[in-house]
């Protein structure tokens, strides 16, 4: 560490008398050459001083028996585990919002109160089921809401169940 510290007190330096003799140039055309010949002389004690330090510090790679790089079949499995993860961390945080519009959306196409919409979790991979409970006597056919939600959800409408609450609250 020591010759690496004597090494950028020595460039500091070398920098530091570049500018002043860069000030000692006389003003006419010979003046821009001048300064190029100082860079260089600069630019090359940098390089130098990289080889230097590249040569003073080894790399060292871990050898066989150190770190192993994993299978591909783990990093694949890992990756394929965080995706599904990820999707469901999205679908729980997304599922209130969704079930709030799709309620409010068939509110507006009954006319009634009481609607609930339920995104059940999924059973296997690619579905998500639905329930949709209604009051009795919306005046709109289960088959219509049934196809309805399951369009706004892009869903299988055979996905989507559709219960009517009776007038004391039960299915």
């Amino acid at each position: 560490m020591v010759p690496m510290k004597e090494a950028l007190k020595s460039l500091l330096a070398l920098i530091l008398l570049a500018g002043f003799l860069e000030l000692l140039l006389p003003d006419d055309k010979m003046r821009k050459y001048g300064q190029m010949v100082v860079g260089l002389i600069v630019l090359f004690s940098f390089i130098n001083l990289v080889v230097q330090i590249g040569r003073d510090l080894p790399l060292k790679l871990p050898e066989g028996g150190g770190l192993a790089p994993p299978a591909t079949e783990v990093l694949v499995a890992d990756g394929l585990d965080l995706r599904r993860r990820g999707e469901e961390q999205a679908a729980r945080l997304t599922a209130a919002g969704i079930q709030g519009e799709v309620e409010r959306f068939l509110r507006q196409i009954t006319g009634r109160e009481g609607i609930r919409v339920e995104l059940l979790p999924a059973v296997e991979k690619g579905t998500r089921p639905v329930r949709v409970v209604i009051p009795a006597d919306t005046g709109v056919p289960v088959a219509v809401l049934q196809r309805t939600v399951a369009a706004l959800l892009a869903v299988p409408a055979d996905q989507v169940e559709v219960k009517e609450e009776g007038e004391d609250g039960q299915s």
